[in-house]
């Protein structure tokens, strides 16, 4: 290697050009250089100075607003943003917001309040004893959980001497139900009752909805001397729903898991069996019999499908039914795929 030569051959008198710096700008165009821009942000960060000045003191910019007509059009902008905009809500204080809660809720209920008052009549409990059909009654009511019914066109049931003549004049809902037809079980209270009853309620309720005229409610347990709905009203409702979907659950569950046909005798035993219309549930197949076991509940003998796909999951590729399922085990001594099953197989043997 030469003495003016370096390591990779360049001589040592020649430089490299020099490139200088690049400089890559990211930051947006500015705007101050254009006025309207200029002219906006100004007007904002006034109104946003205005506006505090509104929420320091609202009387005093009220009073002032009232003098200089263009702040009062200002103040009439801040009056509905604060009435319409939700972000409102945000600097509302616990009590703030418990006031204007209830102040709506009293809006409403005084609106239903008017509503009831124009289109429904209130009874009270003295004033509808007064029509139980006797000689010289104004008519023949009964109550329902609240509602009043004309059951006039029914007088042979409802009127004096017929089989329902204790309903007339009175709400004795609990006794619909319960049937209990003695004077302390003919009340209007209806709590604590089973789901199957609060269903009957609602039952009892679309029947007398559809077959007679409603002409107003009862001041009492469920609705208040203004026709208002009670907190015993609304329970009732929370009970009927509950009901409701614990029915609509057991419908699909008995359609899953329809129930055996059961024969029990002291010779033989207990025998279970499926068809395709065990259980009074109308299917394609006939299942094998099972025992169904759910937390809290006593099991009982249920059809199980034991071909095709879990009811769960149509997708699978399974073709053992419903067979694997968590909640289905077989009786002793009954585990393969016959339809009909004995609860002591020694039984089944001698016979």
């Amino acid at each position: 290697m030469a003495e003016n030569e370096t390591k990779d051959g360049t001589p040592k008198d020649e430089k490299k050009g020099d490139l200088g710096s690049i400089v890559i700008d990211t930051q947006p165009a500015k705007s101050g250089n254009c006025p309207f821009h200029t002219g906006l942000y100004a007007a904002m960060g006034c109104l946003t100075l205005v506006y505090c000045a509104f929420i320091i003191d609202r009387e005093s910019f009220a009073i002032y607003s009232a003098k200089f007509k263009p702040l009062g059009h200002v103040h009439s902008l801040f009056l509905t943003i604060e009435k319409y905009s939700p972000f409102m809500e945000v600097f509302e204080s616990d009590e703030e917001l418990i006031e204007r809660l209830k102040a709506t809720q009293a809006k409403m209920m005084a609106k239903e309040e008017v509503d009831i008052k124009q289109g429904v009549k209130v009874f009270t409990k003295e004033e509808l004893a007064k029509y139980d059909g006797s000689p010289g009654s104004p008519g023949l009511y009964l109550a329902l959980t609240g509602q009043v019914f004309d059951v006039s066109k029914g007088k042979e049931y409802y009127g004096p001497g017929g089989g329902y003549g204790f309903f007339s004049g009175r709400d004795a809902s609990r006794a619909f139900v319960t049937g209990d037809f003695e004077e302390k079980g003919l009340i209007d209270t209806v709590d604590g009752l089973s789901k199957d009853d609060y269903m009957g309620l609602e039952e009892w309720s679309s029947f007398y909805n559809k077959d007679y005229k409603k002409v107003g409610v009862l001041s009492g347990n469920f609705y208040s001397p203004s026709g208002l709905p009670t907190p015993a009203w609304h329970a009732l409702q929370a009970s009927i729903e509950e009901a409701r979907q614990d029915r609509d659950k057991h419908d699909v569950e008995k359609n899953m898991f329809p129930p055996c046909n059961v024969e029990w005798t002291q010779a033989k035993g207990s025998r279970f069996w499926c068809t395709n219309k065990s259980g009074g549930v109308s299917r394609t197949w006939a299942g094998v019999p099972r025992q169904l076991f759910y937390p809290g509940r006593q099991p009982r003998c249920a059809c199980v499908r034991d071909k095709g796909a879990p009811s769960v999951d149509p997708g699978a590729r399974s073709d053992t039914g419903d067979l694997d399922s968590p909640h289905v085990k077989a009786y002793p001594g009954c585990t393969g795929s016959e339809a009909e099953c004995w609860n002591n197989p020694d039984v089944k043997e001698e016979l």
